[in-house]
């Protein structure tokens, strides 16, 4: 690990922007694929597409294989990572706006230090505490949590990306052991494989009911932008990343995520942001700032 952490002066830096600034675009190609492609089909197209993409470039490189006494974590972590993580993701996507999208997911760095403390990986201090309790406040405000409004399509958007963002903290806490043993390129082709079947079973119905010639052709090519620029390529940087530096360090390049999808959601989407998102923006980063401060090693990256 200390030889990978010195491999860090500029291509370390230039992976982990290249990857948040990905897996911000994904709110804004996802609305717009979502304009005529339903939630699930979009899930099942973009797991399979980029699963397909990660194998053949692993099978060309000729990575190791999976151990058998692995298969079993990969699994879970592939559903945590990839089955549950894009579904409820896409899901909340359709309901809610681009910007609470990309500002709820920025509390996964206090969410997984929540995780990572409860399963005992990390202790619990009393900066730790405040900048979760202060990302938490920030959720719940974008929630209208004083309301709890079911019939809201933003609230329940908004409580499905926190969900989503639940599932990723976990996925990240269990996943830092694997990340030390095989090449990024090996792990994340296997969630990839491994949290495929999942989505693909329970979108079956949308898929059927689905007709490849309603889309519009915009759709189609935001959707493989989707495929290539917001997962495989991301999924596979952040992957090499993690496995070189410090988490702690590469949380920080959580912050880029919300400033790009946000500003992109404003001018490509015609989206505007209300007081309610701004506190929420102010609270939630507020968290993360404290949060991140100290130089822990905690095991904290970007969802979609």
């Amino acid at each position: 690990m200390r030889d990978r952490e010195r491999d860090s002066s500029w291509s370390v830096p230039l992976a982990l922007a290249a990857a948040q600034a990905g897996f911000a675009l994904f709110p804004i190609f996802g609305k717009l694929a979502l304009v005529s492609i339903p939630p699930f089909v979009i899930a099942a197209i973009r797991v399979v597409s980029a699963a397909a993409m990660l194998e053949i470039v692993r099978r060309v490189s000729r990575a190791e294989p999976v151990r058998r006494a692995d298969r079993r974590l990969l699994v879970v972590l592939a559903i945590l990572g990839v089955s549950l993580n894009q579904l409820l993701f896409i899901a909340g996507l359709s309901l809610t706006s681009a910007i609470n999208t990309t500002i709820l997911i920025s509390s996964i760095p206090a969410f997984t230090l929540t995780a990572a403390v409860l399963l005992g990986r990390e202790a619990l201090t009393g900066r730790a505490l405040a900048g979760t309790i202060l990302a938490g406040a920030g959720a719940l405000v974008l929630l209208n949590a004083e309301k709890f409004d079911w019939g809201s399509r933003y609230f329940r958007g908004n409580l499905l990306i926190l969900a989503n963002s639940l599932s990723y903290s976990l996925y990240l806490v269990l996943a830092r052991p694997l990340l030390a043993r095989y090449r990024p390129l090996t792990f994340t082709s296997a969630i990839f494989r491994y949290g495929s079947l999942p989505i693909v079973a329970v979108s079956i119905p949308a898929l059927a009911r689905f007709s490849p010639t309603l889309p519009a052709a915009g759709a189609w090519w935001s959707l493989g932008a989707v495929i290539v620029f917001c997962t495989a390529l991301p999924y596979f940087l952040n992957s090499w990343a993690l496995a070189r530096v410090s988490a702690s360090r590469v949380a920080t390049y959580v912050f880029l995520q919300p400033v790009i999808a946000a500003t992109l959601a404003i001018l490509v989407l015609g989206e505007r942001p209300d007081w309610r998102t701004g506190a929420a923006a102010v609270l939630v980063f507020a968290g993360l700032a404290v949060s991140l401060r100290p130089s822990r090693r905690l095991p904290v990256g970007p969802i979609t």
